[in-house]
């Protein structure tokens, strides 16, 4: 403690570096934070359906590379995986797109997803308050996504819209499951989904299934695969990450998020070690006393590294602050901030602050007692 507070009066003398240096780790912490949920957030984005949809299993086309980028399959796979062992149900599913013409004529593209009553696998699992799955029985009922009402100009239940010309009526909401794409997410019963869209009636685009108690995913995945070497057999976990894979296999994405956190961590180092750095310069003499006056080598290690975790315990805590007030009021910005991608954002500020003090430190132990008595 003696040696944190001689290390908090030295910071303190000269304030306006201090708060340079301060000033240097929030807005890396900050950056790092918001480059990290951004990436996190539009990833979410990406695997929305395998994430927010009920299956554990998926059976797609075999030249399927992720859920947008699919084919079709004969509509008897449903009976064939139903009849897999370890499969406790299988039902069709089918997308296709269209677009929503809204009440003032301005056509929307949508992504219609077609389910069958009476399980409605593959459907949203996140209803809105008020929505229930039966309310999708009947027809020419739709879900519409209750972030997207904006998009169709905020439609009340009942409301009537027009799908490909074709009369829909909004029956509810889900919630928590938008795509990274232009379109929106459009729930629907099978036999209309097919007149939105056009789709053949003894083709699915999806066989969604799942496990039976006490069986496990990947047992049952592998058994589906080789009933039906062609076609593409996944789990739920397997299609997300066949999801995120791509997209960042063919977008630049990643990599430009990726960097941007780099970027911002060696800012903050760069601007700790140079403002560590000049403190040592320019209090040579105050050094020189400490080590004439007996502090140790070690005494000066610990005492620039004090200085550099304030710089850390303060920097950090006031550039999540700035980062959680941010999320906070960027509601249409996707973010998020799981513990695990703050636990890395501090630990990478405990590092480059710790590191950066080492061309400080060296300096520092350098420094000849002698000094003191020079003109």
């Amino acid at each position: 403690m003696r040696m944190l507070g001689l290390a908090l009066k030295m910071l303190l003398d000269a304030p306006s570096k201090s708060l340079g240096t301060l000033a240097g780790v929030v807005v890396s912490v900050f950056l790092m934070s918001q480059q990290l949920s951004i990436l996190l957030g539009i990833l979410g984005l990406v695997s929305a359906f395998a994430d927010g949809t009920d299956a554990d299993l998926w059976v797609a086309s075999a030249a399927t590379e992720n859920t947008e980028l699919t084919g079709s399959l004969p509509a008897t796979r449903v009976s064939e995986v139903a009849s897999t062992p370890g499969v406790a149900w299988a039902a069709p599913v089918i997308q296709g797109m269209s677009r929503i013409t809204r009440p003032d004529g301005v056509r929307e593209p949508v992504m219609v997803v077609g389910v069958e009553p009476p399980r409605y696998a593959g459907l949203a699992r996140t209803l809105v308050d008020g929505t229930r799955r039966e309310e999708l029985r009947g027809t020419a009922r739709v879900f519409l996504s209750w972030t997207a009402r904006p998009v169709f100009a905020f439609p009340p239940r009942g409301e009537r819209l027009e799908i490909d010309g074709k009369t829909a009526f909004v029956a509810g909401y889900f919630d928590k499951l938008d795509p990274h794409s232009s379109y929106s997410y459009v729930f629907a019963n099978l036999d209309d989904a097919r007149a939105y869209t056009g789709f053949p009636q003894d083709r699915v685009t999806f066989v969604a299934a799942g496990v039976a108690p006490g069986e496990d995913a990947i047992a049952v995945r592998q058994r589906l695969q080789a009933r039906l070497p062609d076609a593409l057999a996944v789990t739920r976990d397997e299609l997300s990450a066949m999801e995120v894979r791509h997209f960042l296999r063919r977008t630049p994405v990643g990599m430009v998020f990726g960097m941007g956190t780099m970027v911002a961590a060696f800012i903050g180092s760069v601007i700790v070690a140079i403002t560590l750095y000049s403190s040592v310069i320019d209090r040579l003499r105050d050094y020189g006393t400490l080590k004439a006056l007996g502090a140790t080598r070690r005494d000066l290690f610990r005492l620039l590294l004090a200085q550099a975790w304030l710089f850390f315990a303060v920097g950090c805590t006031v550039g999540l602050l700035a980062f959680f007030f941010v999320k906070a009021h960027a509601t249409q910005a996707p973010m998020l901030a799981p513990p695990w991608m703050l636990a890395s954002v501090v630990a990478a500020s405990f590092l480059s602050c710790t590191l950066a003090s080492l061309a400080a430190v060296r300096r520092a132990l350098a420094i000849d007692p002698a000094i003191v008595f020079r003109g």
